[in-house]
């Protein structure tokens, strides 16, 4: 998922456990900044919400939030922040960063990266991306859940 955005791999895995996952749902539009997207899940207060979402122009870095309680009554918002998925080399290059600004390669099973996940350092113009026209700063998303 974080290195081309691709989630069926990921969607195969939680649709195979329907004891423990209520609804999945994707989204394959891609948002620009400060852009939204609102979608419906089926589930009960007291359970949770998990949300992972691919991030580019990168290569390897991702927006999540795991086990969010849904709200018993009204909304409740959350700061999702940005991964660095640690598989793959940060070097800015667009040659290693799918989507429509670059256009490169979606994977590099050549590169074995930092090899854990942490918190994303964000765009430093190392490479081909200049940061001012593409650099965050955490959190990287914010996500409301409003009880329907």
């Amino acid at each position: 998922m974080a290195e081309g955005g691709d989630v069926s791999g990921l969607m195969t895995l939680l649709e195979s456990a329907p004891e423990i996952i209520t609804d999945v749902v994707t989204d394959d539009g891609l948002l620009d900044p400060g852009m939204n997207s609102v979608f419906t899940v089926e589930g009960n207060p007291g359970e949770f919400l998990s949300l992972v979402a691919m991030l580019i122009p990168t290569n390897d870095a991702f927006v999540a939030v795991n086990a969010l309680v849904l709200p018993s009554s009204g909304s409740v918002t959350y700061r999702a922040l940005v991964y660095d998925a640690g598989s793959e080399s940060n070097d800015e290059l667009c040659a290693n960063i799918p989507g429509p600004v670059c256009g490169g390669a979606a994977g590099s099973p050549e590169d074995d990266g930092e090899g854990f996940v942490h918190i994303h350092a964000g765009i430093h113009g190392v490479g081909d991306l200049e940061p001012e026209n593409y650099d965050w700063r955490n959190p990287g998303a914010i996500v409301t859940i409003t009880l329907m």
